[in-house]
């Protein structure tokens, strides 16, 4: 028999048992490969008992591929003599009809072809030729005591272990060699004679012991707790809306260990960035250690990824925590999920199957019929649109959000910090700081208190200029500019990661007083050390936060009263508690207020609401200090006055007159190519015939799609590759689903299309 795991070759036919040769399955296996063709592809079984959902390998190609069993045929329309047959079959625990049932909605529904869908949704261990072999440990079990006659003469050890094992109903590795250290020489005798028994189970890291009582929940805590419990056996969208610091993890909390009282019951949290993980599934291990844990993002280990994913598939895993892929981790006992920042954009894939994992999550909990609860103290107005009383939004949304609103701090004493804006017109910066902002700085330095500086740009500054001939710093395959990180003495595209030296004088004139304009993380920390030189200071962006525990560490040591300011990006903006910083200080934030994008102005609302959040979530008030030169947007007076229902109402309100999402639907055709005329001639051709087939359908006019004309992005060439797109909009989803898949069908018969690529974003949220 193979071992777990292990390949089964048409080749070993003949040795097989009649348990594994069965004449009676169909005689056609059709697979689905990660290849950009949209269909399955028949293969003959040469007698193998293969499931829906199993894994394979084929031919194909003239190489050697990994695919999924999708479903059964008689016949095929290949001729049986031109058939090829299976070369493998994995006896691993195919994927569930569930899992395969979610994956085939969102390959139809985001326009990829399954194969495409299917496999990238596995851990990568899974999607090669070669064994996934997963690290396993043993639990042991006393089946029978053990007769004295059978001891050894000196059984000091042994006592020990068998006393621990009556006392348990099963010792894990770790509980044996914490007993002894010679356990596994002792008891692998009486494991063979059958007094004691082992299992195999999947790997997964032991919980910390259970931490204090827990606090008290406040009346809207527990509120929103009782209403969801209260409908755990049914489909129920749930929008928790909680200002920051109001305890939005607690109820995650109380709704985890209402769940998981039931036997075989599962919780998917999601969060979107990995970032976020290591302090949830800290509060997570201690408050609820009695429950096992897993996570998956992809600091993980391949192996470590496995067998993560494995602890989940089985149901071992109780609570998985995990990033936006996770979404499709197989989960057979799944009965809640919960989507942390539910408005962040990151759970929004911009590369393959163009999924959002909020979208997705809504469908899974459908599809299971459990609740699904979102939480955000800034809810994306998708989100905050389907808790409208709208009759429009009821007909597109049959099952309209449940609104929980937690208004206040958890922390009885902690209040929401007071916001305040600078002028930089009438307090020009110095540095990239204002004096207001400088002495603010040095009170907290002095009472000892922290302080943090938002500027959401990594580097030195981003650009690097020439004032005799105006010279920019561009990058050599993009249409953007090179931004320059003086300590590695470098400069950087951020969009392809190209890199070049910097110049000793300018190229263009030969000026060798080439000067960095604008402001960035760096160079901000620089500025710090200058004007506070015995100021703890740490820095927090991509560039300082590699390895794997690098941000753990500073973390620890901030909450450890280490360091006195930190400087760091968006890694900063949300989710982390430190009681004693008091100062948060916004930098540089202007450009958003003027960006083309229509989606600008709700991420930095979010975005700034996120970061005044970590100001004051102790005993000691907080203090938020955003530097601008245009003090009385409306942005900025909903925020001083943390009204975010004010200011999403205003936006939608634009939103509906202007009919753009949430209150309609889009989609982006994005095309690229070495030749900007080959995008040009395919965008336009495409929108000439979604035109035609628009006017071609009998709708009333507020029923039919609205195709634009094909326009470039702010990035319009991209390591080397020029790009365009065109945008489809329409009320109705079923109409715009309609209007792609002809674009779908169109473009795959396009001439022009082996020479460029293109991709369908359903509900792009970035052009």
């Amino acid at each position: 028999m193979p071992s777990a795991d292990s390949p089964l070759t048409s080749a070993e036919l003949p040795m097989l048992g009649a348990d594994q040769i069965n004449p009676s399955v169909p005689a056609i296996v059709r697979v689905a490969l990660d290849v950009p063709l949209d269909r399955y592809f028949d293969y003959r079984n040469p007698g193998i008992h293969i499931t829906v959902g199993q894994r394979v390998v084929v031919p194909f190609a003239g190489r050697q591929l990994v695919g999924i069993v999708m479903e059964f045929a008689e016949h095929s329309e290949i001729a049986p003599d031109k058939l090829k047959a299976l070369i493998q079959a994995f006896d691993d625990v195919p994927l569930d009809a569930a899992s395969l049932h979610l994956i085939k909605f969102c390959a139809t529904y985001y326009h990829t072809p399954i194969g495409q869908a299917v496999l990238p949704a596995l851990p990568v261990r899974l999607r090669q030729i070669k064994p996934a072999v997963s690290r396993k440990m043993w639990v042991y079990q006393l089946v029978q005591p053990v007769p004295a006659a059978q001891l050894p003469p000196r059984q000091k050890v042994l006592t020990r272990l068998l006393a621990l094992l009556q006392q348990q109903a099963q010792c894990s590795e770790a509980q044996l060699a914490a007993c002894s250290s010679g356990w596994r020489k002792a008891l692998l005798p009486l494991v063979a004679s059958g007094h004691i028994s082992r299992e195999a189970v999947v790997a997964m890291r032991p919980s910390l012991p259970a931490s204090d009582v827990a606090p008290t929940l406040n009346n809207e805590q527990a509120d929103a707790v009782q209403a969801i419990v209260a409908q755990l056996a049914t489909f129920k969208p749930w929008l928790l809306f909680g200002v920051t610091g109001s305890g939005k993890t607690e109820v995650y909390i109380r709704l985890l260990q209402a769940v998981l009282s039931q036997p075989q019951a599962q919780v998917l949290v999601m969060v979107p960035e990995i970032n976020l993980t290591p302090q949830l599934e800290g509060r997570f291990r201690q408050r609820l250690s009695q429950f096992s844990l897993v996570t998956l993002h992809s600091h993980l280990s391949e192996g470590e990824r496995l067998q993560h994913w494995q602890a989940a598939q089985s149901g071992a895993a109780q609570i998985v925590i995990g990033t936006r892929l996770s979404i499709f981790t197989p989960m057979p006992h799944l009965k809640l999920i919960i989507i942390d920042e539910e408005h962040d954009g990151s759970y929004k894939q911009q590369e393959g199957m163009r999924y959002h994992a909020r979208d997705v999550a809504m469908v899974r909990a459908k599809q299971l019929h459990i609740p699904i609860v979102l939480g955000s103290a800034t809810p994306s107005l998708e989100s905050w649109y389907r808790t409208q009383a709208n009759p429009t939004v009821h007909a597109e949304q049959k099952q309209p959000y449940q609104l929980l609103r937690l208004t206040e701090r958890a922390v009885t004493a902690a209040q929401l910090p007071k916001i305040h804006c600078i002028d930089t017109v009438q307090m020009p910066p110095e540095a990239g700081l204002t004096p207001w902002l400088k002495q603010a700085i040095a009170q907290r330095l002095a009472q000892g208190e922290q302080s943090l500086l938002f500027i959401n740009r990594r580097g030195y500054a981003p650009v690097l200029h020439c004032a005799a001939c105006q010279w920019l710093a561009d990058c050599r395959r993009c249409s953007a500019k090179m931004v320059l990180h003086l300590k590695q003495r470098l400069l950087r595209c951020h969009h392809c990661g190209d890199e070049q030296a910097i110049p000793l004088q300018c190229p263009s004139c030969g000026n060798p007083d080439l000067r960095p304009v604008g402001q960035a993380t760096q160079r901000i920390e620089e500025t710090l050390q200058l004007l506070y030189p015995t100021a703890r200071i740490a820095r927090v962006d991509r560039d300082t936060i590699q390895a794997e525990d690098a941000l753990t560490q500073v973390l620890s040591a901030v909450h450890a009263g280490e360091i006195d300011i930190l400087v760091g990006t968006q890694m900063l903006a949300k989710g982390h508690d430190f009681p004693n910083l008091t100062l948060v200080g916004v930098l540089d934030v202007d450009g958003a207020l003027y960006s083309p994008d229509y989606r600008a102005s709700e991420r930095l609302f979010a975005q700034l609401m996120q970061v005044a959040g970590r100001a004051g979530r102790g005993e000691k008030p907080g203090e938020v200090l955003i530097q601008t030169a245009f003090p009385q947007h409306a942005l900025f007076a909903a925020l001083q006055t943390h009204d975010y229902e004010a200011y999403a109402q205003q936006l939608l309100t634009e939103r509906i007159q202007m009919q753009f999402p949430p209150a309609s639907h889009v989609a982006v055709v994005k095309a690229e190519a070495t030749s900007y005329a080959l995008v040009e001639q395919f965008l336009t051709e495409l929108t000439d015939a979604a035109r035609q087939s628009v006017a071609q359908q009998a709708r009333p006019q507020a029923r039919s799609p609205i195709v634009y004309d094909p326009v470039r992005p702010s990035v319009a060439r991209l390591n080397r590759m020029e790009r365009g797109y065109v945008m489809m909009q329409s009320q109705h989803r079923g109409t715009l689903q309609a209007l792609l898949r002809l674009a779908v069908m169109w473009a795959r018969q396009h001439p022009l299309q082996a020479k460029l690529r293109w991709v369908i974003d359903v509900d792009a949220i970035d052009m």
